[in-house]
Order: C-alpha cells, then structure tokens, then sequence
C-alpha cells in the first residue's frame, strides 16, 4: 500500500474542477499502459477536452504539481495527454498520476468561482477540512514504518519486533577499530557492530556506522552493552569481534564503560531495528553460517541429501534434510567443538539434522610465486606497505574461499590491482601443498583446489624495485691467506649488474642463465688459490661455456662459502651444496647485501 499526501492546492483545483462540471483526479498509470518507450501518452477517458487544468503526481518519492507546456501538452484534437519527451520532468514510474480537465461539450450552471464569491469560499472551506485530514492520513501512514515513525509511534513499531527503547542507566563507552597494517580504502562498519570480551560473557554493540577511511589507522564510535542490569567493563576488555571485518586487525575499549545518561534516541532506536531486521534470520544456511562465524571461526555450510526416517514403514520414505558444518581450522579443540555445536543447535531448523564434520583436514597451503610492477618513483616503504596489503588480501581470500570452489586467478588478479601502488601483475608460479597446478586448470582460471579447505602459504612477491638481496659469507681457517674483500665485492656487484641487465626482460634467449648454481658462483668468486685448481672469472664467461664443468666447494678448500639469496618478503634461500641453485625470474633485480669473512681455528 502507497499513500501520497494532497496538499490545499490540489485539493483545490479537484474541487473547483468538480464544481464546473470537469474531471476530477483523473487516474492514469505511468508509463502507459503497453507502452514501453517514448513518447508517452495518456487517452482521456471523457475526450475531446477544452483544457487540461492540473496534473499531479509522484517525483522522487513525493508529490508533485506538473507544469503544463513544459512537462505535458494536450493533443492537437484534444484526446490525449503528451509528455514532453525532451527538458520536461516525468513522474516515477509504477506511480499514478492525477489528471484534472475540462471536457469540450460540458456547461454547468454553476461558474463563479473567483476568489471572494460565495461558492468559491465555500470551497476553501471544505477543501481546507480535507487537505488537513491528508496530513493525519500521512502522519498515520508514516507512523506504521520504521524509517517515518518517531516518539511513541516509532515504540510501537519496534515492539513488533521484541524491541524496546534503551532508557537511560544502561552502560555504554567508546570502541576503537584499528586498521590491518599496510592496508588501503576505505573500511565502512555498519552500526551493531557486536564487540565481546574474551571469554564472551559482556556484549557490546556499536550505535552508529564508522569508516576507517583511506589513510586513517584508528576510528572510534559508541557502543551499548545490549544486557540491561549489568557491570560495567573496564579498558581493553572489549577486544573481540563477533563478525571478522576485512581490513580491521582488532578492536577495543580505550577506557572503561560508564552508565548513560539518557535515553535512546529515535535515530539510534531506528538504527538497532533496522540490524535486528538484518540479522534475525533464523532457521536458515546463512543463519547457520553467521551462528559458526560469532566463534571466531569461518566455516563452509552445506546442504547434503537427506536420510530415510529410521522406523519408517511406508513404501516411500521421509526424509530428513541434513546439513554438514565444515569449520576452516587446522585442529578441532574441545572447547571449540562445543561451543560451535551450540551455535549450531541455537540456529537451526526445527526438523533439520545439523551436524559438525569432525574430520577436520589441515588446510590445503596455497603457494604462490607472483611479480609486480610498480611505480619507480615510490619510496621503499611505500613498496614495502603495498606487498603487506596484498599478502592481507590474499590471505583472507584463501582463508574464507567456500569448499566447493576450486580458487579464481581472476580473483586473485583484482584483488593484487586493487592495491594502488600496483600497476600490472603476472603469477609466475602456483602450488598446493607443494604439488604444481596443472596449466589446463590456470589456463581456465582455477587453482583446482575444489573440495578442500585452503590457506595461504608462502607468498613469493618480486618486484623490481624491490631487488633480491645477495649475502656470501666466507669462512676460512686461521693459517689460509685472507681474501680480498674489495676484489670479491667488486666481481660479485659486476656479476649482479650483468644479471640484471640480462635479466630485465620476460623472455631470457637462454632459460639456463637464469638458474644460478654453486659452480656458477664459484667461478665468478676471487678467492686467493691457485688458478688451475680454481679458476675465476665473469659471470658471461659462465654463459659461453668457459668455465670448467663441476666446481665445487672442494675445489676452494680450506675455504667454505655461502651464497643467501633473501627476497623482499623475508624468505632465503642458501646455496651450500653442488645441488643448490637459485632461479631467477623475469625482471628480478638482484643486489649485494654484504660479504662476510670469518676467521675460525
């Protein structure tokens, strides 16, 4: 049901048209109907007409008076109205308009109408009685929904809900969100947001929306403890989030609560119906879903086919509908076995098995090799924030992506360029649980990872501003001569800028150049030995073939070597043995960290 308020004007101009013999109030739906583009056009039920008088309707959710030769026109024989089809403004569509008009073959007896008569007075007196009964009406109308009613009307609205006003007495106190490091955007938390203590016994909500907006690592709004006659809390004990939010990192209560003093306002009590409305399903897979999730746990929920009714003698079976729980954790602790069943058992339909898959699965790891392009001219921390906020990402997609499906690349893509610092992004390599996936998959835009829970393991980001860092640590014993340290720094930095220069493309001639092993290093390492047992020179001598095949550490005895590759995201690598190497990938910039020379003996 719809109700649109008709002011003294229109009440009015439907009198005084009724009074000379027009029509009145005219209904025509809009748009036309049948008519499913411009122009649009309206028959008049009692054409030809003189004149059109007045045409009122709805335009942006009220009421409105449409001018005439601007927005409507009467048809040349006088049958139909018009609507402008360009400058002129339409009603709402699915409204009703009004059409007041004056038919061409209709007198009346009845005709002074003009301000001051004795019938046109009359009028204003009866129209002024209905144009009041038009505001109760609307006032009526507002009162019965819960974005118009105020004061005590907006109390009995609510209390269809099991909804009270919270008067004043109750505890309430400042909540602080903080932003994921190195995160961007902006973070919008909705009022009712519900904050607990550890163990979950007090209960606080938010009483008004909050954004952390882009730049801004904290926000605060008020919370209200959703019990009546309870404790206050003191500072930081309201440090768990009911519902995870993506982007904030935690939450607490600077300060401890105190008692309000004042009543809920008719805003706040409109607000907290409103997310009552939003999360009262129940008896429903989201229902169930939002019950696991307020343990801090995120879960797949499923339906699976149902059971015949044990007993059951009938030739056609009952059955009983059954949904499976599958919690994303990595071990099912007792305590976290129960308290999910309760959530279960609080919000499930009546008739419905409902059960905890206990056969729980370490999460399948998802690891990922990835390159990044950003801007040069961004400072390192810049750089370094980016990678963190898209590590984040990632990891809350993999963290919360349902079992059923098998992991979008696509996904993935937008969720790397939608860090600002990222211009273009190319995955280089994918694994789970160690095992390459496959190229048909990743060629149709899937990880394959359907029917497992997952998780983000390691997270390889390369960018070229970014460059892998190269330390060699060199040992050797007392009696041995020292190396030179100058020198070795020198041939390893022209070894690094050859392999940069050569390596600043994504298409390398030769794969083999890019697989740096222990002979290779080896040979480009100035060490104080006989150079027909261990040669040396530049790493492109290593690519024409010139270095003798198989060097090894027992070819630079007494000395023992380390080469520690070290990328921007804090993993090694180190090459120790002939089986060790290290691969480049396309564009991966490398840089000399330092050398260490250790004495021992």
């Amino acid at each position: 049901m719809s109700f649109r308020r008709r002011n003294y004007a229109e009440v009015m101009d439907n009198l005084l048209t009724s009074l000379v013999k027009g029509v009145s109030a005219e209904q025509h739906p809009f748009p036309p109907l049948g008519a499913v583009e411009a122009p649009w056009v309206h028959s008049l039920e009692r054409s030809p007409a003189d004149d059109i008088i007045a045409v009122y309707g709805t335009r942006n959710g009220q009421s409105h008076l449409f001018k005439k030769g601007k927005d409507y026109a009467l048809s040349g024989e006088g049958t139909q109205l018009q609507w402008m089809e360009e400058g002129g403004d339409l009603p709402d569509k699915g409204s009703v308009i009004h059409v007041n008009y004056l038919p061409a073959s209709v007198t009346s007896p009845l005709n002074d109408i003009h301000v001051g008569s004795v019938l046109r007075t009359l009028a204003e007196s009866v129209g002024l009685e209905i144009a009041r009964l038009y505001a109760q009406l609307e006032a009526v109308y507002k009162s019965a929904y819960v974005d118009t009613a105020t004061g005590r009307a907006l109390d009995n609205v609510v209390a269809l809900l099991g909804t009270r006003r919270v008067k004043a007495g109750r505890f309430s106190g400042e909540i602080e969100f903080t932003r994921t490091p190195g995160s961007r955007g902006s973070i919008f938390i909705p009022a009712g947001m519900r904050v607990m203590t550890v163990g979950g016994n007090v209960e606080y909500e938010t009483t008004a929306p909050v954004t952390v907006v882009d730049g801004q690592s904290t926000a605060r709004v008020l919370a209200r403890d959703v019990e009546e006659n309870t404790q206050g809390v003191a500072a930081d004990e309201l440090v768990v989030l009911a519902k995870p939010v993506t982007g904030i990192t935690g939450v607490t209560n600077p300060g401890p609560t105190a008692v309000t003093n004042a009543n809920e306002t008719d805003e706040e009590l409109k607000t907290r119906a409103k997310n009552f409305l939003h999360g009262s399903e129940r008896a429903t897979l989201g229902a169930i879903k939002e019950a696991v999730a307020r343990q801090g746990i995120l879960a797949d929920v499923e339906e699976v086919a149902g059971a015949p009714v044990d007993g059951e003698e009938s030739s056609v079976k009952m059955k009983v509908g059954q949904v499976k729980v599958i919690p994303h954790v990595d071990k099912l602790e007792p305590e976290l076995r129960e308290r999910i069943n309760t959530a279960i058992s609080d919000s499930r339909p009546v008739g419905v098995n409902v059960f905890l898959d206990e056969s729980v699965k370490a999460p399948t790891r998802v690891d990922l090799t990835l390159r990044l392009i950003t801007s040069a001219d961004l400072l390192e921390q810049d750089l370094r924030a980016a990678q963190d906020s898209v590590r984040e990402e990632i990891g809350d997609y993999f963290a919360s992506l349902p079992i059923n499906e098998p992991g979008s690349v696509n996904r993935i893509i937008g969720l790397v360029l939608g860090t600002s610092e990222v211009q273009d992004m190319q995955i280089v390599e994918a694994r789970a649980d160690g095992v390459g996936i496959s190229e048909e998959d990743l060629n149709k835009g899937q990880l394959g990872v359907a029917g497992k829970t997952t998780q983000l393991g390691a997270l390889e980001i390369i960018d070229p501003n970014l460059p892998t860092l190269l330390r060699v640590i060199i040992t050797h014993p007392e009696a041995a001569d020292l190396p030179n340290q100058p020198e070795i720094e020198t041939a390893l930095n022209a070894m690094l800028a050859e392999l940069n220069d050569m390596n600043d493309t994504e298409a390398v001639d030769d794969p083999e150049k890019q697989s740096l092993d222990l002979s290779k290093l080896l040979y480009v390492l100035p060490l104080p030995l006989d150079p027909l047992v261990k040669p040396e020179g530049s790493i492109s001598e290593v690519w024409t073939g010139v270095i003798p095949s198989g060097l090894t550490l027992l070819d630079i005895d007494p000395y023992e070597v380390q080469f520690i590759f070290t990328i921007e995201s804090g993993l090694s690598q180190a090459l120790v043995t002939g089986a060790d190497s290290y691969q480049l990938t396309g564009y991966e910039r490398l840089s000399l960290a330092a050398v260490e020379i250790n004495k021992v003996g």
